[in-house]
């Protein structure tokens, strides 16, 4: 079984296995300057990690097109009120809370520390057919990331992008915690606001957490686990 991970730009990813599921995280497609292609025509999940307009995104359009959404459950009762999406596509769930989406393949939502309109911001622990990534979502520096890592993860999806999520050097010491064995910064150079060059992360995670090997991924460049 091999894990296919693309980076689409910002914090959105996608995920798949051959002839397998395929789950796409943040779907900010339209409108988002580094996107790297379109929506998908069709995919199995969306997880959603806050309600921000920048990780909402395409998800209104994708389960109206049959994907079923994960997110908190005050984020899914305002978007079956204000896009009409169908309540059977919507599972709720909250921090601490794992769903099985396939066999040998179940998400883990973890805690965030941001803000949101609705519900609390998260991140995800995805546990892949005996693959473990972390998405954090978009979060500050806090010392319980080493929990949630658990027992191991092989990518963490990790936001330096300054402003409004961790900085390099957080985001490095986040790297520290969580001990992944790759990891990929996410959530920068979207916009003028945020942290335009990834060198100053590559550098932090190598004095911080030198056994984590950083990937910096171009919009549309994946990876296979």
């Amino acid at each position: 079984m091999s894990l296919h991970i693309r980076y689409v730009g910002h914090a959105t990813f996608e995920l798949w296995e051959d002839g397998g599921l395929s789950v796409v995280i943040d779907p900010f497609y339209t409108g988002n300057p580094r996107a790297h292609g379109q929506a998908p025509e069709k995919v199995d999940y969306v997880l959603l990690t806050h309600d921000h307009a920048d990780h909402v995104g395409d998800m209104p359009s994708l389960v109206k097109k049959g994907a079923k959404l994960l997110t908190q459950p005050e984020t899914a009762a305002r978007y079956q009120r204000e896009a009409s999406l169908p309540q059977d596509r919507l599972i709720g769930m909250n921090i601490g809370g794992t769903y099985q989406l396939a066999e040998g393949i179940r998400a883990t939502m973890i805690p965030a520390l941001h803000t949101s309109e609705t519900g609390a911001p998260s991140g995800y622990r995805i546990h892949w057919k005996g693959i473990t990534l972390m998405h954090l979502g978009d979060t500050g520096y806090f010392s319980d990331l080493a929990y949630w890592a658990g027992d191991g993860v092989d990518l963490a999806l990790v936001p330096i992008g300054d402003h409004f999520t961790m900085g390099p050097q957080q985001a490095a010491k986040a790297v520290a915690l969580i001990k992944p064995k790759k990891v990929i910064p996410m959530h920068y150079a979207t916009f003028p606001i945020l942290i335009q060059d990834p060198k100053p992360f590559v550098e932090a995670v190598e004095k911080e957490a030198p056994q984590t090997e950083v990937a910096v991924l171009s919009p549309g460049d994946e990876i296979t686990l």
